[in-house]
């Protein structure tokens, strides 16, 4: 019980770490005005606190076409309804609407380097464009990119858009690339919102404080670790409960033990007192009956482990049941620490207990034990 208890606590752990990995738990900061983004100065203060994994950073930014139409049923000529929107992360996977399955990559690849876009695949097709061709995009102020398209997007609402929709708010003139490629486009340097990831949860409200500091109040901080604290709690219920019954299960074997010691002494104090009679020394005496033990733990230990394992896994299938952690590969299989653990434990348990029943007969003058066992 011991090591099954065991086995399933230290998983738990395990389990809690690779949980604050999955669940990607982090701090969204998005500016309150468009003439005031997070700087780069911003970025590189926040990258240097404590527990920080990763910060993906988004900034957009309206353009001209050049050398493609954009795709539009609004007859109107005003500038939105002549402009392309360019979104840009650091990750597309990460954040935004690839990250929240609102659109997918049908053929291609994400951007990877500075430059590449991922365009929509109706925008591509009115226009012939092919991946590895370039589109060209200018700004209000004349600054131009060239863009090379490494795939098409699609997010099946295409269709659904109101007609009268401007162009520059149409899925399919949304044109996905990296932050750097906007940035070289941007008058005012900066980004619109930024996604704080955190190596650990636990870590939220201080980091969120931190952040406040940093960027005050030109920003809205939002903090995203629902699913953390949903599988979270189960968890840690789980691990309460384990680590209670780990606890009873020392405590009885303890007592246990020690019962069953001082039963067996009790039985072989004669033996004990004629062997002091003979002269033999107490240390020999308790040494002897130590070798004695341990010989009975071993044997014990090795059916401990066999069977350990196997209720580990009837134990994990209980108190797993119904919880919402699912996703989490808690691996129930016992370790050399595990084993480890097994055997300090009941070494510990075995030495109060041969010190509590045989002590008191070696300690007990021979004479007084032998008259008392012929009485």
């Amino acid at each position: 019980m011991i090591l099954s208890t065991g086995i399933i606590l230290k998983a738990s752990n395990e389990a809690k770490s690779e949980l604050q990995k999955k669940t990607k738990t982090k701090i969204l900061a998005g500016i309150m005005e468009n003439n005031n983004p997070i700087t780069t100065e911003d970025i590189n203060k926040i990258q240097k606190l404590k527990g920080i994994d990763k910060i993906n950073k988004n900034a957009t930014l309206s353009a001209y076409p050049t050398n493609f139409q954009t795709v539009t049923e609004n007859q109107n000529t005003n500038t939105e309804n002549l402009q392309v929107r360019l979104v840009g992360y650091d990750d597309l996977k990460l954040d935004g609407a690839f990250a929240e399955s609102e659109i997918r990559i049908v053929k291609g690849k994400y951007p990877k380097e500075k430059n590449e876009v991922v365009i929509n695949q109706i925008l591509a097709e009115t226009n012939k464009l092919e991946i590895g061709d370039t589109v060209t995009f200018e700004t209000d102020g004349g600054k131009k990119m060239d863009g090379v398209i490494s795939g098409y997007y699609l997010s099946g609402s295409e269709r659904n858009q109101s007609k009268e929709m401007a162009s520059v708010y149409r899925i399919e003139n949304t044109i996905y690339t990296k932050t750097e490629s906007i940035a070289a486009l941007q008058e005012i340097s900066g980004y619109e919102r930024i996604s704080v990831y955190l190596k650990n949860p636990e870590n939220l409200e201080k980091i969120e404080g931190e952040m406040a500091n940093i960027l005050g109040e030109k920003v809205e901080l939002t903090k995203s670790d629902m699913l953390f604290r949903q599988m979270k709690q189960p968890l840690e219920q789980v691990m309460q409960v384990v680590s209670l019954m780990l606890y009873l299960t020392l405590g009885t074997s303890a007592i246990v033990i020690t019962l069953l010691l001082c039963m067996w002494m009790r039985g072989r104090k004669k033996e004990i007192a004629v062997y002091i009679s003979l002269g033999k020394n107490k240390c020999s005496i308790l040494s002897q009956l130590l070798l004695e033990s341990f010989l009975v733990f071993a044997v014990s230990s090795v059916s401990a482990v066999v069977i350990g394992n196997i209720l580990a896994e009837k134990l994990k299938g209980v108190l797993f049941a119904g919880k919402s952690i699912s996703t989490l590969a808690i691996e129930i299989s016992p370790h050399l620490s595990d084993i480890g653990m097994l055997i300090m434990s009941g070494a510990m348990i075995l030495f109060i207990g041969i010190g509590i029943s045989v002590i008191p007969v070696l300690r007990t003058n021979p004479k007084d034990t032998l008259s008392d066992m012929e009485g």
